[in-house]
């Protein structure tokens, strides 16, 4: 994945950018194919804020977390990130008709396979 680091009313890091690195490196194998994403640290009165934005072929991603620790602020926005590409994954899987996948045409067969009996044997 591409990175690009921006820095506003902060010095630049390498630490931080690594650490960064680090995190979103962790969450791409969520990601289809290829990937852009650009990370904003800045400082809004006493909190860091980050906000990170990664632009796939198919979808826009984007999750913005404030805190008094910048490091903190990375790890919240990078969580952010990974429940939207759970549910986006989630969504890709499941998007077709129950009844037509295999899941659904095997309990259909298992279904019909069942016999149950109307009369009942009485000894």
């Amino acid at each position: 994945m591409k990175s690009n680091y921006t820095f506003k009313h902060l010095d630049y890091s390498e630490s931080l950018v690594n650490y960064a690195n680090e995190k979103l490196n962790e969450i791409g194998h969520f990601l289809f194919r290829d990937s852009r994403s650009t990370v904003y640290f800045f400082k809004n009165n006493h909190e860091f804020v980050v906000e990170i934005s990664i632009n796939t072929k198919e979808k826009f991603f984007k999750a913005t977390a404030s805190a008094t620790d910048v490091y903190v602020a990375v790890d919240m926005s990078v969580d952010k990130l990974e429940k939207q590409f759970l549910k986006v994954k989630e969504i890709y899987q499941n998007h077709k008709k129950f009844d037509l996948s295999k899941e659904g045409k095997l309990q259909d067969i298992n279904s019909q396979m069942e016999f149950d009996p109307k009369w009942k044997k009485v000894v």
